[in-house]
């Protein structure tokens, strides 16, 4: 039986890459091409499909993405195999893919062609960690480990978010209506609770919880995340 698969991917070029490599192995057909979250879940919903190749990041999609939609697959499709494919650099954020339940994950940094190894892996329920992937987990070290967001208050919590979406402190105080002193003690406190030593850590904290949508652009590059995401 040949395999169907779902290609995940808002970047045209990068897409049709993947469909050539993919639809030249032998038992593998490309089920369809997508470009964000909705047209995503509105495909599986009507075919079936045996493995999802989800690019980390794309905007606009009614289902969001990053964890966030990694969770929601694993609940709204149970039999489903995801290979996530991600230009993240992050530690903390891979970590949070493998705690999400994915077990396959390639970099775009990695040969395009190390998307073959990884989507026969999840066919077959085995892992496949590309070689630039294994690297960067490996040298984050207990960096990459996620932390409990439960330890934060609400407030924090609310603080937290919404500076990872590109607010400043002041523009912070002045949507929630408290002053800039108390909002800067809440983030500082929210840091010192978490562990996380600089304004950059805060992005890839909220993004690797789904505080904050992987496309979000307003940090994108503080935490690593180039165009071709």
């Amino acid at each position: 039986m040949p395999l169907n698969i779902v290609v995940a991917d808002d970047h045209p070029v990068l897409l049709a890459g993947m469909e050539h490599l993919l639809q030249a192995v032998p038992d593998m057909v490309v089920a369809g091409l997508v470009r964000d979250s909705t047209e995503l879940v509105d495909l599986l919903s009507r075919t079936p499909v045996d493995v999802a190749v989800c690019d980390f990041s794309m905007p606009n999609g009614r289902y969001g993405d990053g964890v966030t939609l990694l969770r929601f697959l694993q609940r709204r499709f149970p039999a489903l195999h995801l290979v996530v494919l991600t230009g993240m650099e992050s530690p903390l954020v891979l970590r949070s893919i493998q705690q999400a339940g994915v077990s396959c994950i390639v970099s775009k940094s990695d040969p395009l062609e190390q998307l073959v190894p990884a989507v026969l892996a999840a066919s077959l329920g085995q892992s496949f960690i590309s070689a630039e992937i294994a690297r960067l987990i490996v040298e984050g070290g207990e960096h990459g480990e996620a932390r409990d967001v439960e330890a934060l208050s609400k407030r924090e919590s609310e603080v937290l978010r919404m500076f990872a979406e590109g607010l400043s402190v002041m523009q912070i105080a002045d949507r929630v209506g408290r002053s800039r002193k108390t909002i800067s003690t809440q983030k500082i406190a929210a840091m010192r609770k978490l562990g996380l030593q600089r304004d950059a850590d805060i992005f890839e904290y909220a993004l690797a919880h789904g505080l904050v949508q992987a496309s979000q652009n307003a940090r994108a590059g503080v935490a690593g995340e180039g165009s071709s995401e």
